[in-house]
């Protein structure tokens, strides 16, 4: 039986999409020998939902800048203009995480690209996450249509499995993101805290194999 891997994120979670190369390259390499879960955390819901302003922006860009550099990842003008220069814009995880559970239930071997175009959807090109049909669109590419997507997003059931998602991350002691779990013997035991480089990583999980 394969080893359950859960990789904890949040689609508001710059660290994510800085950890994002690497997570994709671990799930390739590894994706037959454990079994991958993604995991959305609830970073930012109902209350926590965060609207921008001016004091939350300059927090995000000090904290961009430090992404980049120790990761590579860059973030787009779009995003600098659309996000964090316009007030009153809501980020709020709920939304992607959705989507993200949405693609795992139909189509899970696609999880992890389609994790990766959402927050490149975000943090490059600047797009409003709050709006299902982004979400749809880029399900879409992965061969999931529109009108599946639509049902699914506003169904009951796809809210209780999210809504158990944010339950078990909690449950799992998970509060840093990003966050990758192993389950041993039906025991949580945390591999992975925060951006870690893709060679520090494999080592941790070929124990696992």
């Amino acid at each position: 039986m394969k080893t359950k891997i859960y990789y904890v994120m949040d689609t508001m979670c710059g660290w994510c999409y800085g950890f994002s190369d690497t997570i994709n390259q671990i799930h390739e390499k590894y994706k037959s020998e454990l079994d991958f879960t993604i995991l959305p955390a609830g970073m930012w819901i109902g209350e926590s939902a965060k609207t921008m302003n001016s004091s939350l922006s300059h927090f995000m860009k000090t904290h961009n800048v430090t992404i980049t550099k120790l990761t590579g990842k860059k973030f787009g003008h779009e995003f600098e203009k659309n996000i964090l220069q316009k007030n009153e814009v809501v980020l709020d995880s709920l939304p992607g995480a959705k989507a993200v559970v949405i693609m795992q239930t139909i189509k899970k071997e696609k999880t992890f690209e389609y994790l990766k175009e959402i927050q490149k959807a975000f943090y490059v090109d600047g797009k409003d996450t709050n709006d299902w049909q982004l979400y749809a669109n880029i399900a879409n590419n992965f061969g999931v249509s529109k009108e599946v997507f639509k049902k699914e997003y506003f169904s009951d059931q796809q809210s209780k499995i999210v809504n158990d998602c944010f339950v078990l991350a909690e449950q799992l002691g998970v509060s840093t993101y990003p966050s990758v779990v192993a389950i041993i013997e039906g025991r949580s035991q945390l591999i992975s805290q925060g951006y870690m480089p893709l060679s520090e990583l494999e080592v941790i999980l070929d124990k696992y194999i």
